[in-house]
This record gives structure tokens, C-alpha cells and sequence, in this order.
């Protein structure tokens, strides 16, 4: 918040806080009684009437600061009444789905569709005039509008994995929405609530000026200016007083609103001082063309070129709960037209806010201290809005790390990229070939119906892919890939790199790529460049900083690297009783299409089933089947021998309670709100009762123990804990139940190397000492290359092929899990690595 809208901020709330005030207390100040009569009709201001009499002869002044509680108390009322029934509603609504959800909104859509003062006058006619029937007729008015952004925000809130996981353990819908969602909905409750604040006070006013709302001779501002209206000529105060306390009451009220919630509004930045002539390009003229890919000279070096990027000395603080720390300190870094710079490095060790300074861009809680950043030969720190926005979308292209939330949800796929270069002018007969283009670079069918699909009909790994397409569609000189193969099966993952190398060598352009897994980037990367906590430790010629790390982080990231550790023997569960969890002949369906048939597995207590396969072929919705957030399969599942319902709501206790699921991102599986220790003894006050507060305390730090973290821990927030350590409260959440089966979705996937190696050994032990059983989803098949047991690979909704975990791996018999195989990035001995030119 700059220095001019914090005042603005401070003069609105004050004038806001005195109209409430003299609203409140006005009663109290008046010189007379509100209904006594002091002089004739209409009488000038003077003597004991310093504003005046109105149509009674009664002091205005008085009527004015008696009238005014009644419209801020009635305001208030009608506005938490419509609220709390609205956020019910809206609540309900997002997270039954169904006929609930279509009864919900199908009510708000009949009241949206009456104009608001036929709907605010049939229900004044329904309850009836006065303070009670406007204050209902009010609440009524606002009720839609609040119940549709509430619903909206739940169902946003609801792709959480925190409330997956809460969901999955069988917690009641009144907990989910009090404990889970409305925590995090509270800010944007908050800034709707000031608004519908203003609006609530216009209707108890418009009310009163209509008659409906206080009623003679009861003081009130709306009621003043109906009952003077005629003697607006002969005594105008007895009008604009109180019309001036409404307008006051309104505009403060805005002007804190605007103040208070400046997200809304575009940023302003401030132009830096004027660069080198040297460093300019000239812009163009009117129509902003797309940046042209240039042929690459002999060999593919550009290296005597102009950076694209330009980085020095990039120092950037985070303002945290343990006070403000450098995540970016002090970076140079230079990247040439048609390179690949590949940037590693620990888990928070500011790889993403490095990649987003880049383009301009901080994070809520960053501030730049200091440094240079150069796109294109201009700097980006610092630059108007208006022009940043044109510098990228002419240079800069940008894909997210999380895929979820890298695409529009309203937007079909074709949309969706048609939207990118329409941005960049791109004319429009032009952009159904770049399209169809964009899609085949990043091996993804461009039929029509491919291209008709919206997200949520994509997997993962096919959101991700998308927002590569789009980010390509314009051939930018610089394109930031921020961990884009974390959701991505090893085929998929090797061709993308291999798309992106090819790219490099047809005179592509400039790539950073942001990465945790240095086998996969050293296949495809020109340099590395190693960052730890928030320092640029090591860059170097990728064969160099393979075959001769120099700095710790460095050695740590190539070790984890070159890890391949094969199951031992005992790895493997003896045979024999029950087993934990069986499904058979499972077919599941998702909008009315079949998504996964024939599926057929078990695991026996203390055992270990991998899942794995390509992006899209069913594995993430095998395991919602399993922990019944998706209902829609027919088939049979045995928990430990005993037959279970397909959804949640038919489970019992016991069944709820044996089956856990640990989400696939670290940085959304807690809930942001929440304390380590809240986060964990949840599970364990659900499932055993009999811990008091005392005895939760004790287990908590036995769980946290158990997982590798301290007692300490207890009291920390999501915010303040590393990817890995979040990974292992999410392990620990789901212990707490006492599971007999754990599914694991991609647990390693957003952690770096090392950080995915102490994930995994902890799976392993969890297994051995406590007689868990494991059903993990990986793309990454040294996960199960380490953990053991068996393997199922799950391609296009059908099971390929399963076995032993050494039988797979060295004998594969289906040509899909040779390709899997085939794809497994690893790095080469010291010795054979060599530096590009």
C-alpha cells in the first residue's frame, strides 16, 4: 500500500467511523426529543432550532441525529442476516454438487431475475412496513448475489488437496465448510462483505424514502427526505441534511472499501531511469507483431549475441513469520539467444520468485531490495504496467509449475491459446494453424474434439502440456519453464525435453528452465546454475558441474542424481492372510465416458503396489475410486476381507479410517490456516476419542518424531516449513488415523532430488516398522525401484501389465513399459559427460 492510498485509507475510515459514531450516539446529543414540536412548519434555522423545523415543526437537527441508528443498525442486520444464510447456502451448495446444488442456485437465479425494487417492494407487501419488514425485505434483496460469490469461492476453495484429504477421512460437511474452506474464505468474504455494505445502507435508505421502513413519527434519514420533500423550497436543510448523511455514509464507505482492497486495481510502477541507447529496441509503430524465430548459425551457437536475460546483482526479502530473509541475494546471470539454462537447486531455495523476477514480477511478501533485471536489452524492474505487459508479450513466454491453475477453467484448450496470440496481434485467419501447431510441438492431438475439451476434462499432465503450447504459440525469445515436467510420465517428460532441445537447435528460444530433477535437464541444458538458499553457488558448462560439482548443494543434487538403489529381498511381504485392500473388475466413468476398465489389484498388509504410467491414463482417478471421492465405478473393493461402498457416505468408521491418502503437492495438502500440531491431532480426535487434550499433545510429537520432524514443529504454519518438510506432516496427518493402507499420489513429484530421496526412505520404513501397506502413483519409476514389491502400469484406463518390481525392471514384457524404461532419465558416468559447444 503506497503512502497516498494509505492516507486515503486512514481519512476514508475516519470520516467512516465518525458518520458511525454520530449514527450510534446521536440519540444522546439530540438537543430535544425527536417529536416534539419547537416552532411552526418549515421554520428557518435559528434559536433552538439551529437547522431549522420540518413539515411538523419539529428541529431537524434532532430528527437528523436520531434518524441516523436506525439505518447503520438495520444496515448491519440485514447484512449478516443475508450472510450467514447466504454463506450456508452457498456452502452447501459447492460442496453436495447434485440436486442441492441445482435447487440453490435455480432459487437465486429466480431472485436475480426480479429487479430489485419489485423484489425489495413484494417483500416489504409480504412481512409487512417497518423496521423488521424492511430489515427481511433487505436481506432478501442481497441473498443471490451473496450466496452466487460464496458458492463460487467454495468450489475454487474445494480443488484444494487439504479438503480432499479431509473429505477422504469421512469429516462431516459442517466440519469441511468450518474448519477447511471458510478459514480461507474469509478475506474475500471480508472485501465482498464491505461492498455489499454500501449497498445494504442504499436499500434500508431507499426503503425508508419509499415509506416502507420507519414509519411517523419515528426519525429516520430516508423517512426525512420523504416526509420534506414538498417543502424543499421553503426549507431546503430539512432535505439535504439527512440526504447528506446518506451520501457521506455511502461515499466513506467506498472510499475505505477502494483503499483497503487494493488488489483489484492494476499496479503502478514507477519508469526507471533511461537505459543505454545500446540496450533499446525500437517498438513497433501500431501492430505488435510476434517475435520471429531466426535459423541458428552452424553448430547452433549464438552465444556472441546480446543476452535476452540479464540479471545483476537480483536481491530480493521475505517478510515472514520469523522475521525478513533474503530469497534472492545478490544473482548475476547472463542467458544468450538459443541457450537452455537449466536452474536447480533445494526445495525454497528461490528458483520460482528468481524465474518470476525475471519477468517483472514479485510475489505478495517479496520486496526488491536491490539489482538490475534486463528482458530484451529493458529493464523490467520497475516499468510502467502498461509497457511491461508488451515487453513480455512480445519476448516472454511463461509456464507455471502447478497445472491446475496454469489454465483458465472456462476456456476450452483451443480458447485458451487463440486467447495468447490474439494478446500478441496475431491476425485471426493465422491462428488455427498456429494452434494445431503449438499442439503437435508438445506432442498433444489437435483434432477438433481434443481441442473443444476444458481443463477439467485434461489430466495433469495434459493441462501442463497445454500451457507449453500456449506459452510457444507466439515463438517468444525467452521462455520460462518453471518445473514443467514435474506432472509429467517419463515418456512424456524425455519427448517435451526432447521437443524443447529441438527447438534450441532449429534457433528456438532462450530457455530457463526451472527444475529439481538435474538427470532430466542434463539431457537437454547448455549450463547449469545451482541455487541455495537464495545464492547463486555454482554455474557452469552442464558436463563441468556433472563430472566436477564444486560447491556442497551441487555435489548433493548430482549424488541424489546418480542414486539407483535396487529393493532388497526382504523388502518383500511374506505371503499369506487377508489382503489389505483388493479391487476387482473396477470400470469408472467420468462425464458419462469411460475412464478406467478391468482394473484388478491387490496389496497385502506391509506391501508395496506402484502404480505407473502415462499422463492421462487414469492412475490419479484410480486412486479417487479408492478413497471413494469418486463414486461413479462398478467393481468390488475388500478392506482387509470386507467389501466396502463405492462413495464415502457408505463406509464405515473403521473402513474411513484404514484407508488415508497423502495429496501430490506439498504446497496444497496443508491447510495454510492451520498449525502443524491443529493439522495433525484432527485425524487423531476423529478416530480415538479417548485422547484428551493432553494425551493429542503427546501424540502429535510422537507422530512428528516418527516422521523425522521435532516437537517444534507443532507450532509452526505451513508457510514456514520446506516442501519436504510439508511432505512429511502430510505423512504424518495420515498416520495419525492408524491406517492399514496408504495411498500416496506423486508424493515425490514437486520435491527436489535429495528432498525425494529422504520422502521415499521414509516410505520404506513406515512399511517395514509399522506393517503399512503402500499404493503409490508415480511417474517416477525409481520409486518403486527403491521401495520394492509389485508395479501395475496403467496406460489409456487399463491395466498393461504387472509384476514383481524386479521383474519389471529388468524384464518388461508390454512395449509400453520398455518405452517407461526406456525414458527413466539417468545421468551418465563421469567420465562420458562432455560440454556442449
Amino acid at each position: 500500500m503506497t503512502v497516498t492510498t494509505r492516507w486515503r485509507a486512514t481519512a476514508a475510515g475516519a470520516v467512516l467511523a465518525g458518520c458511525v459514531l454520530l449514527a450510534l450516539l446521536g440519540p444522546l446529543l439530540a438537543p430535544h426529543l425527536p417529536g416534539d414540536v419547537q416552532d411552526l412548519p418549515y421554520a428557518p434555522a435559528g434559536g433552538a432550532t439551529p437547522l431549522g423545523t420540518d413539515h411538523l415543526g419539529s428541529d431537524v437537527l434532532s430528527r437528523f441525529l436520531a434518524g441516523g441508528r436506525s439505518l447503520v443498525l438495520l444496515s448491519v442486520a440485514a447484512l449478516a442476516v443475508a450472510y450467514l444464510l447466504g454463506a450456508v447456502a452457498g456452502m452447501t451448495a459447492a460442496l453436495r454438487g447434485g440436486r442441492t446444488d441445482t435447487v440453490v442456485l435455480r432459487a437465486a437465479d429466480v431472485l436475480l431475475s426480479l429487479p430489485g425494487f419489485l423484489l425489495l417492494s413484494v417483500a416489504v407487501v409480504a412481512v409487512g412496513r417497518g423496521v423488521a419488514g424492511v430489515g427481511v425485505a433487505a436481506a432478501v434483496v442481497l441473498l443471490p448475489e451473496i450466496v452466487r460469490v460464496v458458492r463460487a469461492a467454495t468450489l475454487q476453495a474445494l480443488q484444494h488437496d487439504y479438503v480432499e484429504a479431509a473429505l477422504a477421512r469421512g469429516e462431516r460437511t459442517g466440519h469441511v465448510l468450518v474448519r477447511e474452506v471458510l478459514p480461507n474464505l474469509a478475506p474475500v468474504l471480508a472485501a465482498d462483505a464491505a461492498v455489499r455494505f454500501v449497498g445494504a445502507v442504499f436499500i434500508v435508505a431507499t426503503a425508508g424514502f419509499l415509506g416502507y421502513g420507519a414509519q411517523p413519527p419515528a426519525a429516520d434519514w430516508g423517512l426525512m427526505v420523504l416526509e420534506n420533500r414538498d417543502g424543499l423550497t421553503l426549507q431546503p436543510l430539512a432535505v439535504a441534511v439527512p440526504a447528506a448523511g446518506i451520501l457521506v455514509l455511502l461515499l466513506a464507505a467506498n472510499l475505505l472499501v477502494d483503499a483497503a482492497f487494493p488488489a483489484a486495481r492494476p499496479r503502478r510502477r514507477k519508469p526507471t531511469r533511461r537505459l543505454r541507447p545500446a540496450l533499446w529496441r525500437p517498438k513497433p509503430a501500431r501492430r505488435l507483431e510476434p517475435a520471429r524465430w531466426r535459423p541458428a548459425p552452424v553448430g547452433g551457437d549464438r552465444t556472441g549475441e546480446a543476452a535476452v536475460l540479464r540479471l545483476r546483482g537480483l536481491t530480493i526479502r521475505a517478510d515472514g513469520p520469523d522475521g525478513p530473509r533474503s530469497v534472492v541475494d545478490g544473482v548475476d546471470l547472463d542467458l544468450a539467444p538459443g541457450r537452455i539454462l537449466a536452474l536447480v537447486g533445494p526445495s525454497g531455495s528461490g528458483k520460482t520468485t528468481l524465474a518470476l523476477a525475471a519477468l517483472g514480477e514479485l510475489r505478495p511478501g517479496l520486496t526488491l531490495l536491490g539489482g538490475e533485471a534486463h528482458l530484451a536489452g529493458r529493464s523490467v524492474l520497475g516499468l510502467p504496467e502498461r509497457e511491461l505487459r508488451r515487453l513480455r508479450s512480445r519476448h516472454a513466454g511463461y509456464v507455471p509449475q502447478d497445472p491446475r491453475t496454469s489454465l483458465a477453467p472456462t476456456l476450452r484448450v483451443a480458447d485458451h491459446i487463440g486467447e495468447f496470440l490474439r494478446a500478441r496481434s496475431v491476425p485471426r485467419d493465422e491462428r488455427p494453424e498456429r494452434i494445431r501447431a503449438a499442439l503437435r510441438t508438445v506432442r498433444l492431438p489437435c483434432d477438433e474434439e481434443f481441442r473443444r475439451r476444458f481443463p477439467h476434462q485434461l489430466s495433469g499432465g495434459q493441462r501442463q502440456r497445454v500451457a507449453l503450447a500456449a506459452a510457444l504459440a507466439h515463438r517468444p525469445d525467452l521462455l520460462v519453464l518453471d518445473e514443467p515436467t514435474s506432472a509429467l510420465d517419463p515418456v512424456t517428460a524425455a519427448a517435451l525435453l526432447a521437443d524443447i532441445g529441438r527447438l534450441r537447435a532449429e534457433g528456438g528460444p532462450a530457455v530457463l528452465l526451472v527444475a529439481h530433477d538435474l538427470a532430466q535437464v542434463a539431457a537437454v541444458a547448455d549450463e547449469v546454475a545451482v541455487l541455495d538458499a537464495g545464492r547463486l553457488v555454482e554455474r557452469g558448462p552442464v558436463g563441468r558441474v556433472l563430472s566436477r560439482p564444486e560447491s556442497a548443494a551441487a555435489r548433493r543434487l548430482v549424488g541424489a542424481a546418480r542414486r539407483t538403489e535396487r529393493p532388497r529381498p526382504e523388502d518383500a511381504p511374506a505371503p499369506g492372510g487377508a489382503a489389505a485392500l483388493a479391487l476387482r473388475g473396477l470400470d469408472a466413468r467420468r462425464s458419462g465416458r469411460t475412464v478406467l476398465a478391468g482394473i484388478e489389484l491387490s496389496v497385502e498388509p506391509g506391501g508395496c503396489l506402484s502404480v505407473v504410467g502415462p499422463s492421462g491414463g487414469g492412475k490419479t482417478t484410480l486412486l479417487r475410486c479408492l478413497t471413494g471421492l469418486h463414486a461413479d465405478w462398478s467393481g468390488t473393493l475388500r478392506l482387509s476381507g470386507r467389501e466396502a461402498a463405492h462413495g464415502l457416505r457408505g463406509r464405515s468408521r473403521e473402513q474411513l479410517r484404514s484407508l488415508q491418502l497423502v495429496p501430490q503437492d506439498p504446497y496444497d495438502s496443508l491447510n495454510p490456516r492451520h498449525s502443524v500440531g491443529r493439522i495433525v491431532a484432527r485425524p487423531l480426535a476423529r478416530f480415538r476419542p479417548d485422547l484428551d487434550e493432553r494425551g493429542l499433545r503427546r501424540e502429535v510429537e510422537r507422530l512428528l518424531e516418527r516422521v523425522g520432524l521435532s516437537p517444534g514443529h507443532a507450532d509452526r504454519r505451513p508457510a514456514q516449513l520446506s516442501g519436504g518438510q510439508r511432505q512429511r506432516v502430510a505423512l504424518a496427518r495420515a498416520l495419525a488415523a492408524g491406517p492399514a493402507v496408504l495411498l500416496c499420489d506423486e508424493v515425490t513429484s514437486a520435491l527436489d532430488a535429495p528432498t525425494a530421496d529422504t520422502v521415499v526412505a521414509l516410505l520404506a520404513e513406515l512399511r517395514r516398522d509399522l506393517g503399512v501397506a503402500l499404493v503409490v502413483v508415480t511417474h517416477d519409476l525409481t520409486v518403486p525401484a527403491r521401495l520394492g514389491g509389485r508395479i501395475a502400469v496403467l496406460a489409456d484406463g487399463r491395466i498393461r501389465e504387472s509384476g514383481t518390481v524386479d521383474q519389471l525392471l529388468t524384464a518388461p514384457a508390454d512395449p509400453l513399459t520398455r518405452e517407461l524404461l526406456a525414458a527413466v532419465p539417468a545421468l551418465p558416468p563421469s567420465a562420458a559427460v562432455t560440454d556442449r559447444p
